[in-house]
């Protein structure tokens, strides 16, 4: 890689990265003043319907990747660019409304598969997740044209809305009240990415060549929906399957593990456009990819030494003193997550090469890990161990598909 590449990719790494990690400092104030306004038992319901909002709006993340990966590779072409984000314009704002509707619609059977006597609740889950499905539809175009500081900024601006709107609501209307704010934050964020994605659509527009899309679209779908469910599914059946208290001891634990994904997630975001971008023109990536696998392996280990050393100091720095009992549940999540988040470094370089041999294993590992889960839920130490387990097996399914680049991408 020439001087003059390296000198771009760092200074886009250092935007994302700071972006990234001031987004997660201001999303665990969020997470520790939630839960010290609710206390143990409220923020075990509130942080499963967070994960049912993520786990259902994981589409939206995978809409992300896919738009990001078409963005890059119509960055040369102004008017098939415009055309994706007026698309995007057009689709986005329907498909939320249709899967918020849906959710709230649901809200009776899923009060009671949650054992919550308030339908509300999953009501006013599903207005931030019209905000959590808009969100990242638009920031895929501010990451596949490298706009790296307006992408910053929008994570930033949701991460800080929260921090502000539902400890507030939640201390004057408990959960109803900091679920009402986390809505209203993501209201904020969408505003403001959509204001920065909107000049990308001006201009003279043409329609986009479908096939490619679809092709780029399907196997990106796939991919992605793995990650993302194995990042929160386990918080909604921990709600399931162990009483209230454990649940939210659980729930507390498992933002240590957030924490990693999303201080390493910095390192996909810029390696995807990065990666596509020189695969492209013919240009080597194996160098790239070394240093991305390799910035992402070092905070993972940095990580989990910090939490090894310290679990208690995080679980009540994180949730307060009440969620003490916690701390023998980080360490493990730690390790997990660590596995999931280089999985997701190798499965965004995969992407970028369209390279998906991994894809269908990934699946295979997933539905297993659940099926795992379902059968093998006695204790959270028993849920900890299946996802450790699982996790790690992801990872080795995501390299299927390294060693199998195009001649020009050695």
């Amino acid at each position: 890689m020439d001087p003059a590449a390296s000198s771009r990719v760092g200074r886009h790494a250092a935007i994302t990265f700071a972006g990234v990690m001031a987004a997660n400092v201001l999303g665990y104030v969020f997470y520790a003043l939630v839960s010290r306004a609710l206390g143990v038992d409220a923020y075990g319901t509130f942080s499963s319907l967070v994960a049912i909002v993520l786990i259902v709006a994981s589409p939206a993340t995978i809409g992300q990747m896919v738009i990001a990966k078409l963005a890059t590779d119509f960055a040369g072409q102004p008017a098939l660019l415009s055309g994706l984000v007026r698309t995007i314009d057009r689709v986005t704002v329907a498909f939320a409304v249709a899967v918020a509707a849906t959710l709230a619609a649901l809200s009776v059977p899923i009060a009671t598969f949650l054992h919550l006597n308030d339908p509300l609740l999953v009501a006013l889950a599903a207005l931030s997740l019209g905000g959590a499905i808009v969100l990242p539809f638009t920031r895929g175009v501010l990451q596949g044209t490298s706009a790296f500081g307006a992408f910053s900024l929008s994570a930033v601006a949701e991460a800080l809305a929260k921090a502000l709107f539902a400890p507030l609501l939640g201390v004057a209307a408990g959960l109803r009240g900091a679920l009402s704010g986390m809505a209203l934050a993501y209201a904020v964020a969408a505003g403001y990415t959509f204001v920065a994605a909107r000049p990308h659509g001006r201009g003279a527009a043409v329609p986009l060549p479908l096939r490619t899309v679809l092709r780029t679209s399907v196997a990106v779908a796939l991919s992605v929906f793995c990650i993302n469910l194995l990042l929160f599914y386990d918080v909604v059946l921990a709600r399931r399957y162990l009483d209230p208290h454990t649940a939210g001891l659980y729930g507390a634990a498992s933002l240590a593990g957030r924490a990693l994904f999303a201080a390493v997630g910095f390192v996909p975001i810029v390696l995807l456009p990065q990666a596509a971008g020189r695969s492209a023109r013919g240009e080597r990536t194996r160098v790239l990819f070394v240093m991305a696998l390799g910035a992402a392996a070092f905070l993972a280990l940095i990580a989990i030494a910090f939490f090894a050393a310290f679990p208690r100091f995080t679980i009540t720095t994180i949730a307060g003193r009440s969620f003490a009992e916690g701390a023998p549940f980080v360490v493990p999540y730690v390790y997990a997550v660590a596995m999931l988040s280089l999985a997701n470094v190798i499965a965004t370089y995969n992407i970028a090469r369209s390279r998906m041999r991994f894809v269908v294993p990934l699946a295979c590992v997933a539905l297993g890990e659940i099926v795992a889960v379902v059968l093998r839920h006695r204790t959270a130490t028993d849920l900890l161990q299946t996802i450790a387990v699982g996790h790690t097996v992801a990872l080795l399914a995501c390299t299927l598909s390294l060693g199998r680049n195009r001649p020009q991408s050695r």
